[in-house]
């Protein structure tokens, strides 16, 4: 599968207070100051959300441009909620056959993004073995 996440975060962020005006049902929340699962205390506030899940990297391309248009707006008044918003877009590299993984975005993509206020991140993680 392949994954596109939302990261919002910040120091002085409201991540349930953002995620119930918006509509988002965030995958996970946390708060500056409270531990993660293995014990490291968040600097600052925030959550993720998946937004993508799909078979083809297009596919979840795709899902993410209609994703970003639809909530463009709640991007756009991030900063005054003091949040920032990352797009982690996951992508799946086989090491076995010396192949490469690539995902292109297009000119208005980029700009779609700026507009949103939306960094980008491309995350590579090894692929599995099902053996």
């Amino acid at each position: 599968m392949h994954l596109a996440v939302i990261r919002v975060s910040g120091v002085e962020f409201d991540p349930e207070g953002f995620a119930d005006k918006h509509g988002f049902a965030p995958d996970v929340s946390w708060r500056a100051g409270q531990p993660d699962p293995v014990g490291r205390v968040h600097p600052h506030s925030g959550f993720n959300l998946t937004i993508a899940d799909e078979a083809s990297l297009a596919q979840s391309v795709a899902k993410v441009r209609k994703w970003v248009v639809q909530n463009k707006l709640a991007l756009q008044t991030l900063e005054t909620w003091g949040g920032t918003a990352v797009l982690d877009l996951a992508l799946i590299v086989d090491g076995s056959d010396q192949s490469t993984s690539s995902v292109a975005f297009s000119e208005s993509d980029l700009a779609l993004f700026v507009e949103s206020n939306l960094a980008l991140c491309v995350s590579a993680y090894p692929a599995q073995d099902d053996n």
